[in-house]
């Protein structure tokens, strides 16, 4: 093939395959290996691959001692609703215990596990699509998680009041750098990723009695925070997402809620409503995602509703994720592509980041 092809019509042609496929023609021959494990062609191949839900499900066995924690893998389309049960999907086992997913980026999730490590907790990348799990050392508990295309590496950030750090994946340094001027109190999102920075909803306490919302930024490029108000700075406003490439919003009351999208980034006077709904389906949500190019949110609660839905904004219809069986609870729910990351760095699974005494070694 190589005789009648030239390189980068094969890089483009391959860059369109799943990665299981992907991962078997690495045996090909040792040129086609190369291209396959290229940074180059692992950030083409992320470009171009579907998005990819992950469940994460815990299955209670009254014939063993510990529960048994699993994961699936969806598709487009493939999700299972609690009408129609899963089907062909296989059943992978998940590779930590109690466990917080700091943020999602080119198909690798940002894990911290509880209890494990020096200080009670340790930090992984994983990449559920080709089960690669790379430790990372010297940092336990963080709060974003992104990557820094100017220099093609991933970025870690930790914020405190004591001095916030970030943490480089391939240069394995980690850099003390200025935190928020406005400190907050607490966060009101989950992290999103937009236009190259980290974006959450937090609460910061003017006074004893007022409270001020807004968005917080952290430029992932020139490691810098930032602030944009809400369109409504109040509790009601505390979802963020990005809905057909624009920052977006989600204000909700009881009975009503309003999608509101940024027209102009980072300007404030640019807040629109695209869609006003006389219901409220994000109730007790801790995230909303988009997860199919017909504008379906997967709508995430954990903390007081426990259930997963997808809702279509159009057709106003709801549809409530299916556990795995009846004995199994679902866990959390991660939307990344599927890819190739993590591969280009030369890891087995479970092995650590090598620092410089063992480089040194």
């Amino acid at each position: 093939m190589s005789n009648d092809l030239c390189g980068d019509l094969i890089a483009d042609i391959f860059s369109r395959l799943p990665t299981k496929s992907l991962l078997r023609f690495r045996s090909v021959s040792k040129s086609l290996c190369a291209c396959i494990g290229s940074p180059d062609f692992i950030q083409l191949h992320s470009l171009r691959s579907p998005n990819t839900v992950v469940v994460t499900h815990r299955i209670r066995d009254k014939g063993e001692a510990q529960d048994k924690h699993i994961y699936t893998l969806h598709s487009d389309g493939q999700l299972a609703y609690k009408y129609h049960p899963y089907t062909g999907i296989p059943t992978i086992e998940y590779p930590f215990k109690k466990c917080k997913i700091v943020g999602s980026c080119n198909g690798i999730l940002c894990v911290c596990e509880y209890g494990t490590g020096e200080h009670g907790a340790r930090l992984y990348l994983w990449n559920p699509s080709i089960r690669r799990k790379v430790t990372v050392p010297f940092i336990s508990w963080v709060d974003g998680f992104g990557f820094d295309p100017i220099i093609d590496d991933y970025k870690i950030l930790r914020i405190s009041k004591a001095g916030s750090s970030v943490y480089t994946v391939k240069t394995r340094t980690c850099r003390v750098i200025a935190s928020p001027i406005s400190l907050f109190s607490s966060w009101k999102s989950y992290q999103c990723i937009f236009n190259g920075a980290l974006h959450w909803t937090v609460k910061r306490y003017l006074t004893r009695d007022i409270r001020h919302y807004y968005i917080m930024t952290f430029d992932l490029s020139s490691e810098v925070f930032s602030t944009i108000e809400l369109p409504e700075p109040s509790w009601k406003t505390r979802l963020v997402t990005v809905i057909k490439g624009s920052l977006a919003v989600i204000s909700t009351k009881p009975d009503y809620s309003m999608i509101w999208v940024m027209r102009e980034y980072n300007n404030i006077a640019s807040w629109s409503v695209v869609s006003e709904l006389n219901s409220n389906p994000f109730k007790g949500a801790q995230r909303v995602v988009p997860i199919t190019p017909n504008d379906e949110l997967l709508c995430i609660s954990f903390k007081y509703y426990k259930e997963i839905l997808v809702y279509n904004p159009k057709t106003q219809v709801r549809m409530r994720l299916a556990d795995f069986s009846d004995s199994s609870m679902i866990l959390d729910v991660n939307l990344c592509v599927e890819s190739l990351g993590l591969l280009d760095m030369g890891l087995h699974e479970g092995r650590k980041l090598p620092g410089k005494q063992e480089e040194n070694k």
